[in-house]
């Protein structure tokens, strides 16, 4: 079984605790995706002021190169926690990206986190799920494992 595991570097843990209770033979595959819609979301900004497109800000450059350090240390920490695995780098909008590497490297299964969790406690209800989550759900080529933070509260009751 090919197993597509999306790191976003909160998640090494959980995707580790996930794929151990799966079959013994397994493929495995970390994909990082590095989100480029800000870089874009910047470029729209600018253009909204009459700057030219091809300007670009000072500093591109090392914004580009902190990106590819902070996805080599979630690649890392992912491969601390599961193992051996093929390790897939990818640039662009990460639910497209996904779902995109999931068609290439024909995954049977994707391993995906419900959203990206910065110390905050797990929601309920319908923002529960992230965008990218979501697209991935609905577009996915294949099944996918949506992987929630273990919480223990109780769902809070209608007013």
């Amino acid at each position: 079984m090919r197993v597509l595991c999306c790191l976003d570097g909160t998640n090494s843990a959980q995707i580790a605790k996930a794929t151990g209770m799966l079959a013994e033979d397994l493929t495995l595959a970390l994909l990082h995706v590095i989100d480029t819609g800000p870089r874009q979301d910047l470029d729209r900004l600018r253009e909204r002021f009459f700057r030219p497109p091809a300007h670009r800000l000072p500093h591109e450059r090392e914004i580009r190169e902190t990106e590819k350090a902070s996805a080599e240390d979630i690649l890392r920490a992912g491969q601390q926690h599961v193992g051996r695995a093929e390790i897939i780098r990818r640039e662009g909008r990460p639910e497209r990206e996904i779902v995109n590497t999931t068609a290439e490297w024909q995954a049977d299964l994707v391993v995906i986190c419900a959203r990206a969790e910065h110390g905050q406690k797990a929601h309920f209800g319908p923002r529960s799920i992230g965008h990218v989550a979501r697209f991935v759900l609905d577009h996915a080529p294949c099944p996918v494992l949506l992987i929630r933070p273990v919480s223990r509260d109780q769902i809070p009751m209608a007013p």
